[in-house]
Protein backbone atom coordinates (compact mmCIF):
# COMPACT_ATOMS: atom_id res chain seq x y z
CA UNK A 1 0.00 0.00 0.00
CA UNK A 2 1.30 3.30 -0.84
CA UNK A 3 0.59 6.83 1.50
CA UNK A 4 2.22 9.61 2.56
CA UNK A 5 4.07 10.46 5.80
CA UNK A 6 1.92 13.21 8.18
CA UNK A 7 4.89 12.88 11.27
CA UNK A 8 8.43 11.95 11.27
CA UNK A 9 9.14 8.73 14.02
CA UNK A 10 11.16 11.09 16.72
CA UNK A 11 11.13 11.53 20.70
CA UNK A 12 7.92 12.88 20.80
CA UNK A 13 6.09 9.58 19.67
CA UNK A 14 5.90 6.74 16.56
CA UNK A 15 6.11 8.20 13.54
CA UNK A 16 2.26 8.74 11.19
CA UNK A 17 1.38 7.41 7.94
CA UNK A 18 -1.53 8.72 6.13
CA UNK A 19 -2.67 5.50 3.36
CA UNK A 20 -4.29 5.85 0.41
CA UNK A 21 -7.30 4.03 2.18
CA UNK A 22 -7.85 7.16 4.14
CA UNK A 23 -6.22 5.12 7.39
CA UNK A 24 -3.59 6.32 9.75
CA UNK A 25 -0.33 4.27 10.57
CA UNK A 26 1.92 4.21 13.21
CA UNK A 27 5.56 3.42 12.57
CA UNK A 28 8.80 3.25 14.16
CA UNK A 29 11.95 3.95 11.91
CA UNK A 30 13.46 0.14 12.78
CA UNK A 31 10.30 -0.53 10.04
CA UNK A 32 12.24 2.09 7.37
CA UNK A 33 13.94 -0.36 5.30
CA UNK A 34 17.15 1.34 3.23
CA UNK A 35 18.08 3.27 6.91
CA UNK A 36 16.91 6.41 5.66
CA UNK A 37 14.58 8.63 7.61
CA UNK A 38 11.61 9.99 6.54
CA UNK A 39 10.43 13.24 6.34
CA UNK A 40 6.48 14.87 6.22
CA UNK A 41 4.99 14.94 2.86
CA UNK A 42 7.60 12.09 1.62
CA UNK A 43 5.63 9.33 -0.40
CA UNK A 44 6.12 6.05 0.61
CA UNK A 45 4.84 2.12 0.11
CA UNK A 46 4.14 -0.09 3.63
CA UNK A 47 2.74 -3.02 4.54
CA UNK A 48 -0.43 -2.37 6.98
CA UNK A 49 -0.37 -4.24 9.80
CA UNK A 50 -3.82 -3.48 11.89
CA UNK A 51 -2.75 0.46 12.46
CA UNK A 52 0.58 -0.19 12.30
CA UNK A 53 3.05 0.06 8.94
CA UNK A 54 5.41 -2.57 8.44
CA UNK A 55 8.38 -2.61 5.63
CA UNK A 56 8.13 1.02 4.78
CA UNK A 57 9.91 2.05 1.61
CA UNK A 58 10.79 5.85 0.62
CA UNK A 59 9.52 6.25 -2.90
CA UNK A 60 11.57 9.80 -3.44
CA UNK A 61 12.70 12.96 -1.19
CA UNK A 62 10.08 14.69 0.83
CA UNK A 63 9.29 17.57 -1.76
CA UNK A 64 11.21 21.05 -0.26
CA UNK A 65 8.61 24.16 1.03
CA UNK A 66 8.95 27.26 -0.91
CA UNK A 67 10.05 30.22 0.73
CA UNK A 68 7.52 32.89 1.36
CA UNK A 69 8.41 36.12 -0.59
CA UNK A 70 9.15 39.08 1.35
CA UNK A 71 6.99 41.78 1.53
CA UNK A 72 7.97 44.79 -0.24
CA UNK A 73 9.12 47.02 2.17
CA UNK A 74 7.47 50.00 3.03
CA UNK A 75 10.14 52.49 2.08
CA UNK A 76 11.42 51.23 -1.22
CA UNK A 77 7.40 50.88 -2.74
CA UNK A 78 7.14 54.77 -2.77
CA UNK A 79 10.45 55.66 -3.87
CA UNK A 80 9.20 53.03 -7.15
CA UNK A 81 6.39 54.46 -7.82
CA UNK A 82 7.98 58.42 -8.08
CA UNK A 83 10.52 57.22 -9.90
CA UNK A 84 11.31 59.31 -13.43
CA UNK A 85 9.85 57.44 -16.25
CA UNK A 86 13.48 56.76 -19.26
CA UNK A 87 13.24 59.39 -21.79
CA UNK A 88 13.25 58.18 -25.26
CA UNK A 89 17.12 57.90 -25.76
CA UNK A 90 17.44 56.45 -22.48
CA UNK A 91 14.58 53.79 -23.25
CA UNK A 92 16.87 53.04 -26.73
CA UNK A 93 19.66 52.11 -24.86
CA UNK A 94 17.97 49.56 -22.21
CA UNK A 95 16.05 47.90 -24.65
CA UNK A 96 17.96 45.27 -26.54
CA UNK A 97 17.73 46.14 -30.15
CA UNK A 98 20.81 44.14 -31.63
CA UNK A 99 19.44 42.29 -34.20
CA UNK A 100 16.02 43.03 -34.50
CA UNK A 101 14.10 44.51 -37.12
CA UNK A 102 11.05 46.52 -37.88
CA UNK A 103 8.10 44.96 -38.85
CA UNK A 104 7.85 43.53 -42.24
CA UNK A 105 5.52 45.35 -45.08
CA UNK A 106 3.35 42.91 -46.70
CA UNK A 107 3.98 42.05 -50.29
CA UNK A 108 2.32 42.36 -53.62
CA UNK A 109 2.26 38.52 -53.99
CA UNK A 110 5.19 36.55 -56.23
CA UNK A 111 2.81 36.45 -59.44
CA UNK A 112 2.41 40.49 -59.59
CA UNK A 113 6.00 40.39 -58.81
CA UNK A 114 6.83 38.24 -62.04
CA UNK A 115 4.43 39.94 -64.10
CA UNK A 116 6.06 43.44 -62.55
CA UNK A 117 9.28 42.01 -63.67
CA UNK A 118 8.64 41.27 -67.29
CA UNK A 119 6.82 44.49 -68.31
CA UNK A 120 7.54 47.86 -66.04
CA UNK A 121 10.84 46.54 -64.48
CA UNK A 122 12.05 44.90 -67.94
CA UNK A 123 14.56 47.04 -68.35
CA UNK A 124 14.86 48.30 -64.63
CA UNK A 125 18.81 47.76 -63.10
CA UNK A 126 18.82 50.44 -60.57
CA UNK A 127 16.50 49.95 -57.18
CA UNK A 128 16.50 47.41 -54.84
CA UNK A 129 14.50 43.66 -54.58
CA UNK A 130 13.38 41.88 -51.63
CA UNK A 131 13.72 38.23 -51.36
CA UNK A 132 9.67 37.54 -52.38
CA UNK A 133 10.16 39.39 -55.74
CA UNK A 134 13.14 37.61 -56.62
CA UNK A 135 11.87 33.93 -55.97
CA UNK A 136 8.40 34.93 -57.41
CA UNK A 137 9.52 35.53 -60.42
CA UNK A 138 12.26 32.34 -60.42
CA UNK A 139 8.75 30.59 -59.66
CA UNK A 140 7.13 31.42 -62.72
CA UNK A 141 10.50 31.91 -64.99
CA UNK A 142 11.11 28.11 -64.25
CA UNK A 143 6.97 27.22 -64.80
CA UNK A 144 7.29 28.98 -68.23
CA UNK A 145 9.82 27.18 -69.50
CA UNK A 146 8.58 24.05 -68.71
CA UNK A 147 4.93 24.89 -70.18
CA UNK A 148 7.06 26.44 -73.41
CA UNK A 149 8.77 23.15 -73.80
CA UNK A 150 5.49 21.05 -73.53
CA UNK A 151 4.19 23.14 -76.24
CA UNK A 152 7.64 22.61 -78.49
CA UNK A 153 6.75 19.18 -78.07
CA UNK A 154 2.97 18.98 -78.98
CA UNK A 155 3.98 21.45 -82.42
CA UNK A 156 6.65 19.23 -83.23
CA UNK A 157 4.41 16.07 -83.19
CA UNK A 158 2.13 18.09 -85.32
CA UNK A 159 4.58 19.43 -87.40
CA UNK A 160 7.38 16.89 -88.20
CA UNK A 161 5.13 14.25 -86.45
CA UNK A 162 7.66 13.47 -83.91
CA UNK A 163 10.79 12.73 -86.06
CA UNK A 164 12.25 16.10 -85.01
CA UNK A 165 12.09 18.47 -82.15
CA UNK A 166 11.56 22.52 -82.82
CA UNK A 167 12.02 23.97 -79.55
CA UNK A 168 10.80 27.64 -80.60
CA UNK A 169 8.96 28.66 -77.93
CA UNK A 170 11.70 27.53 -75.36
CA UNK A 171 14.34 29.56 -77.36
CA UNK A 172 12.06 32.62 -77.33
CA UNK A 173 11.25 32.64 -74.11
CA UNK A 174 15.41 31.78 -72.97
CA UNK A 175 15.90 35.68 -74.95
CA UNK A 176 13.19 37.31 -73.72
CA UNK A 177 14.18 36.69 -69.77
CA UNK A 178 17.80 37.14 -69.97
CA UNK A 179 17.47 41.06 -69.19
CA UNK A 180 14.51 40.69 -66.65
CA UNK A 181 16.16 37.92 -64.68
CA UNK A 182 19.76 39.99 -64.62
CA UNK A 183 17.51 43.15 -63.61
CA UNK A 184 15.64 41.07 -60.56
CA UNK A 185 18.66 39.58 -59.71
CA UNK A 186 21.22 43.37 -60.18
CA UNK A 187 18.06 44.31 -57.34
CA UNK A 188 18.29 41.71 -55.46
CA UNK A 189 22.09 42.42 -55.05
CA UNK A 190 21.29 46.09 -54.31
CA UNK A 191 18.96 45.05 -51.58
CA UNK A 192 22.16 43.63 -49.74
CA UNK A 193 24.16 46.82 -50.14
CA UNK A 194 26.08 45.27 -53.00
CA UNK A 195 27.33 46.00 -56.38
CA UNK A 196 24.89 44.97 -58.89
CA UNK A 197 28.02 44.20 -60.64
CA UNK A 198 28.39 41.11 -58.76
CA UNK A 199 26.30 39.49 -61.00
CA UNK A 200 29.81 39.07 -63.76
CA UNK A 201 30.76 36.41 -60.61
CA UNK A 202 28.43 33.43 -61.59
CA UNK A 203 30.32 33.69 -65.27
CA UNK A 204 32.93 32.01 -62.77
CA UNK A 205 33.11 28.12 -63.20
CA UNK A 206 31.41 26.02 -61.07
CA UNK A 207 31.08 28.45 -58.20
CA UNK A 208 29.73 31.69 -59.26
CA UNK A 209 25.96 30.72 -59.41
CA UNK A 210 26.55 29.21 -55.75
CA UNK A 211 27.75 32.59 -54.87
CA UNK A 212 25.17 34.28 -56.20
CA UNK A 213 22.51 32.03 -55.24
CA UNK A 214 23.49 31.82 -51.42
CA UNK A 215 22.99 35.89 -51.59
CA UNK A 216 19.37 35.49 -53.24
CA UNK A 217 18.35 33.72 -49.82
CA UNK A 218 19.62 36.36 -47.50
CA UNK A 219 17.03 38.97 -45.73
CA UNK A 220 16.26 42.34 -46.73
CA UNK A 221 18.64 44.78 -45.20
CA UNK A 222 16.18 46.83 -43.02
CA UNK A 223 17.91 50.20 -43.11
CA UNK A 224 17.74 52.69 -46.54
CA UNK A 225 20.61 52.56 -48.76
CA UNK A 226 22.05 54.64 -51.97
CA UNK A 227 19.94 52.31 -53.73
CA UNK A 228 16.62 53.69 -51.89
CA UNK A 229 14.59 52.63 -48.69
CA UNK A 230 14.35 48.80 -47.68
CA UNK A 231 11.58 46.88 -50.12
CA UNK A 232 10.41 44.82 -46.99
CA UNK A 233 10.86 46.90 -44.13
CA UNK A 234 9.67 50.56 -45.16
CA UNK A 235 6.90 51.44 -46.07
CA UNK A 236 8.12 54.53 -48.21
CA UNK A 237 9.60 51.94 -50.57
CA UNK A 238 6.17 51.19 -52.25
CA UNK A 239 7.00 54.55 -54.02
CA UNK A 240 10.12 53.00 -56.13
CA UNK A 241 7.86 49.51 -56.57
Amino acid sequence: MRGQVLKADGSDGPGLILGDDGVRYTYEQAQVRGGSSLAPGQKVDFMGLGDEARDIYSLGPAPQATAPEPAPSAVSAPAAAVQAPLSQPQAQAASPVYGSKPPAVPGDGVWTYFIRSITKNYFRFTGRARRQEYWGYTLFNVLTYIVAFMLDVVLSVILYGGDDFAPWLTLLWFLYQIIPSIAVTVRRLHDQDLSGWLYLITFVPYIGWLVIFVFMLIDSRPESNVHGPSPKYDPAATAFA
